[in-house]
């Protein structure tokens, strides 16, 4: 159960190398730096990419952690699974691929997420066998949610507005409540300031505002990241988040109306953050459980800049008319 109070994707497949990574195991003597209001300091542009899937791979047997060696044994590597993505999007034969994602773009991370010196088979740790504890039937009530929760736009191109809100450069496809890697553009920034927090995700330019020290509003209406809350824990910002927008609630693969995510950033180093989460919704999950991951510190944020003004759309939008004429004729 979240406490309100304050007292409280890998891919298995045969041998093959990828880049050996250094090992960071966290500092025992660092001592996380504090703002010039007394409290501990995040902030700055982190990098949270990773190849560790959310859920645990049933080839580990349960193991959540595994040394240098298997991993290198069990993980395809990076630059083979960017081929991959190649070989069956941007460089898919034709005549009917439009093209897609090319290597230049695609950054998912080299290695598995590292955590005191192991790489972590899943994100998930509680429960212990690292898989969402879907209710009976829980699955099948997430779809449903998504059914009934529309999300403008359904790819129809009578128009610009039938478009996806990702086609029309408004949402990304990366989650950003909470943070978890994705293809590329795993990028987000924390400032803080004596009230408040902002979280932003760069893909697509979300920025959550998290009230510090107060409580949830009774609103007239959702806001998209939903409302946030948060305050200090020692030495660890705590975030909860609840009252998702409906249009996210339908986008997000886990999200439910009824969620309620806790997050919390510790500073482990001067360069890395120890990140988690934890999912509360009883209409999907038999418990609330709990991932985590390292962040780290990255160059800065790059431009999540789409096609900017929609110059794709004309194209799009001739195409379907092109096919109407051709089934016309």
């Amino acid at each position: 159960m979240i406490s309100l109070n304050r007292n409280y994707t890998l891919i298995p497949a045969a041998a093959l190398a990828v880049l050996s990574l250094p090992i960071f195991a966290q500092d025992a003597s660092y001592e996380a730096p504090l703002t010039a209001w007394g409290v501990p300091d995040v902030q700055g542009v982190w990098n949270y990419e990773t190849r560790t899937g959310l859920e645990r791979p049933d080839e580990y047997e349960g193991a959540l952690e595994i040394d240098e060696a298997t991993m290198l044994e069990t993980m395809v590597s990076t630059p083979d699974y960017i081929a991959f993505l190649e070989a069956t999007g941007a460089e898919a034969p034709g005549p009917q691929n439009v093209g897609g994602y090319n290597g230049f773009w695609i950054s998912p991370g080299l290695s598995l997420a590292n955590m005191n010196g192991m790489f972590r088979t899943s994100l998930i740790v509680e429960p212990e066998d690292g898989k969402i504890p879907w209710i009976e039937n829980g699955r099948d009530v997430r779809r449903q949610q998504q059914s009934e929760l529309e999300i403008m736009g359904f790819a129809d191109s009578d128009g610009p507005e039938g478009r996806t809100l990702s086609d029309r450069c408004l949402k990304s496809f990366a989650s950003t409540a909470p943070f978890m890697s994705s293809l590329y553009n795993n990028t987000m920034q924390i400032v803080q300031s004596p009230t408040h927090v902002m979280l932003l995700a760069e893909m697509a330019h979300d920025a959550r505002i998290v009230k510090i020290d107060q409580e949830f509003k009774d609103l007239p209406y959702k806001k998209w990241l939903g409302d946030s809350i948060g305050y200090y824990e020692g030495d660890t910002l705590v975030v909860v988040t609840r009252n998702f927008n409906d249009w996210q609630v339908a986008k997000e693969r886990l999200m439910s109306p009824n969620l309620t995510l806790m997050e919390k950033f510790y500073r482990v180093a001067e360069d890395k953050i120890h990140y988690s989460f934890t999912v509360e919704d009883a209409d999907l999950y038999t418990q609330s459980w709990t991932a985590e991951m390292p962040i780290y510190t990255a160059e800065g944020l790059y431009e999540y800049a789409c096609h900017e003004g929609n110059y794709a759309m004309p194209a799009i939008l001739a195409g379907a008319r092109r096919l109407e004429m051709d089934a016309a004729q």
